[in-house]
């Protein structure tokens, strides 16, 4: 977590790479969201939230090209603010 590469769940295909990178390139535009070319541009990261005592308690793994999902976030958040 947080240390995948991209290309250990990439194919090789051409097609399928240009496909999905043209499909990311207008989600980002039509949110006007920029990205840059500064950093290691193929590890994944993801989300962790800790409960009040520092404990792991839920993990989102990021999927290049495919949105998170808010409605599992703000549920797992609802769920630790129930729990307190």
């Amino acid at each position: 977590f947080g240390k995948r590469s991209i290309f250990l769940f990439t194919t090789c295909n051409p097609f399928k790479l240009y496909s999905g990178y043209k499909k990311m390139s207008k989600r980002l535009s039509e949110k006007k969201l920029e990205g840059n070319m500064v950093g290691e541009g193929i590890v994944q990261g993801g989300i962790i939230i800790f409960d009040k005592y520092g404990k792991a308690r839920y993990a989102y793994e990021e999927e290049t090209g495919k949105e998170l999902d808010m409605e599992d976030i703000v549920a797992s958040l609802k769920a630790l603010q129930s729990d307190e």
